[in-house]
């Protein structure tokens, strides 16, 4: 999935907007948001999907993506 529809609230528009900058940029292969905050996405296009069950555990996923893009980065010397 290219695009996922933009959800409702606004802590959902925050997690939305990261995995649709992490999709455009090719860090995972879909997105696609559920009901009562919940998310399933997939980081590879075989790999398993990973249920989010509410903003919280999206928003862990999130941090856990952006820390591993900063950990890349240092190791790069940006």
């Amino acid at each position: 999935m290219a695009h996922p529809a933009a959800p409702s609230q606004l802590e959902d528009h925050l997690v939305w907007g990261f995995l649709h900058t992490f999709l455009q940029f090719g860090l995972i292969h879909s997105a696609v948001d559920g009901p009562e905050g919940q998310w399933f996405v997939q980081i590879g296009a075989d790999g398993r999907i990973h249920h989010l069950t509410d903003t919280q555990d999206a928003f862990d996923f999130v941090l856990d993506i952006l820390e591993i893009i900063h950990e890349g980065q240092e190791e790069d010397g940006q």
